[in-house]
This record gives C-alpha cells, sequence and structure tokens, in this order.
C-alpha cells in the first residue's frame, strides 16, 4: 500500500480506513486501491505460507493484479496503466459523453437484439449466462436502460464515465502502451489465464500485452471460468468482496471458490 501511495500520491490507506468514502470511490481513486489491496493481500497470504496458485486470472483490472501477482511487472506498472487509460479517455471523451450499463437477467442475444438500433453502443463484458455490460454514449445508455428495463431483472447505469472494454477504447491503446514501454515484462511465476478467451498465457510478453488491450476487448468470464478449470476445482478470490465468487459460482456450481480474505488453515 505504501508503494502504491508514493507512485500515485494518494493517501490510499488512510481513505480506506477513515474516509472521506467520496474521494475512496473517485474514478481515479478507486482503481488504484483496489489493485494495490489485492496485490496486497495476495503478498499477505504468501508471507504466512500460502503456495503459489496453479494459475489466475481476473475480472476487468482484476487481470492487472493478476499480473503483478505473477510477477510479470511491478506494482507500478499496472498503476500507470490505470493512469494512462485515464488521462488517454480524458483527453478524448467530454465529461458525461461516455459509459457503461449493465443488465442482468436476459440472455446475450436478447441483449444483442435490443442494441440492433443504438449502433454505437457496444458489448463490453460478458459476465455469465445472462449478465452483461454495455459501453457506449451515455445518451445511448439511457435508452437502452429504459428500453430494457421491463424484460430485465435488473439494469442501470454504471458509475464509469469511459466506455471501456470495447473499440470505442481501441484508438487510445497506442498512446497507452507508449505510457507503459517502459517496463519490460518477465516471465510469470504462474500461468495465467486470458480473461478475454480463457486460453493459457505461459508468455510474460503476451500476458502484459493481454492486459494492455483488455481495456479495448470484451471480458468474457464464462470462457475465463473454463480456463481456470482445467487447472482444478478449487478457487480463491483475491481482493474485497465477493464479486467475483459470485459470478464464477452462477456459471459453474460445481465449483469451490472461497475468499482469501478469510482465515483459512493450509489451503491446498
Amino acid at each position: 500500500m505504501a508503494e502504491a501511495e508514493a507512485f500515485m500520491g494518494y493517501p490510499l490507506r488512510a481513505w480506506m480506513a477513515q474516509g472521506p468514502e467520496e474521494s475512496l470511490r473517485a474514478q481515479r481513486h478507486a482503481p488504484c486501491a483496489v489493485l494495490a489491496h489485492s496485490v496486497a493481500l495476495f503478498g499477505a497470504q504468501r508471507a504466512v505460507g500460502m503456495p503459489l496458485p496453479a494459475a489466475a486470472s481476473g475480472h476487468s483490472m482484476g487481470f492487472f493484479s493478476a499480473v503483478v501477482a505473477a510477477e510479470v511487472v511491478p506494482l507500478d506498472a499496472a498503476l500507470e496503466l490505470i493512469r494512462a487509460t485515464e488521462d488517454c479517455a480524458e483527453a478524448r471523451y467530454l465529461p458525461g459523453e461516455m459509459g457503461m450499463a449493465f443488465v442482468i437477467g436476459m440472455t446475450e442475444a436478447e441483449v444483442r437484439h435490443r442494441l440492433l438500433g443504438l449502433p454505437e453502443l457496444l458489448l463490453s463484458n460478458l459476465n455469465g449466462k445472462a449478465q452483461f455490460t454495455v459501453s457506449g454514449p451515455r445518451t445511448d445508455l439511457e435508452t437502452f436502460v429504459a428500453t430494457v428495463e421491463p424484460e430485465a431483472l435488473k439494469c442501470g447505469l454504471l458509475p464509469v464515465r469511459h466506455p471501456l472494454h470495447c473499440d470505442h477504447m481501441a484508438p487510445l491503446l497506442p498512446r497507452i502502451k507508449d505510457r507503459v514501454a517502459q517496463w519490460t515484462p518477465g516471465q510469470p511465476v504462474f500461468p495465467l489465464v486470458s480473461p478475454l478467451d480463457g486460453r493459457t498465457i505461459d508468455s510474460g510478453f503476451e500476458a502484459w500485452e493481454e492486459a494492455i488491450v483488455s481495456v479495448a476487448s470484451a471480458v468474457n468470464w464464462p470462457a475465463t471460468v473454463v480456463g481456470l478449470r482445467s487447472f482444478g476445482p478449487a478457487f480463491y478470490e483475491c481482493g474485497f468482496g465477493s464479486q467475483l465468487k459470485n459470478l464464477t459460482g452462477w456459471i459453474d456450481r460445481a465449483l469451490s471458490v472461497t475468499s482469501l480474505q478469510e482465515p483459512w488453515e493450509g489451503l491446498p
């Protein structure tokens, strides 16, 4: 946490312990806090005897945490990737111009059908068989949410200013890559599973490239779960809360998913 504070210049530990919550949840602050916390939790568990995982992945920015935990790049590199993404998106899009929305309780075919009349909106994350996000212009997102609300179990706008995980971010990739070019990736100390298609990644260069291009590519969590499943039946979520535990449980009820925040006695 001290390393993240020194690099970013934010009092993350004070915000996490004392608030104010609005500072912690700010667009530029929350991703840094999440990344640093995930990496710190992994390091703390390793320090008390947890073995290296057979493989790891992460949803969206969680993959940045995975590449740091696998020693592909240092924490500073992942934090700079976050900062570069924010800087480049803010330079390209006006405040309130773009964003993301979520929808739960509709199939992919149903969601894509509702997008036909809104060509600027793009399906961005496939979180499950009936959980998706859509990215694009905010006015179109508002229209989309109003259209699907009668059919969806739940839907709404996400507190995100940028159209992440879709082609709207693709023009920003060259500049983002330039910002993180100073770091040369090393070989991962354990395999990584792509959050984009579930394939196994053994190369540090490929893993770091995957992290960068994921900014403009849709997450496919069901495919990621299939990829991870080939390494064993027990999963451990390394981060705050239980969002991935819940998403993964809905995809494959046979999997065991435990949070590394919970006490344990000798993980296998």
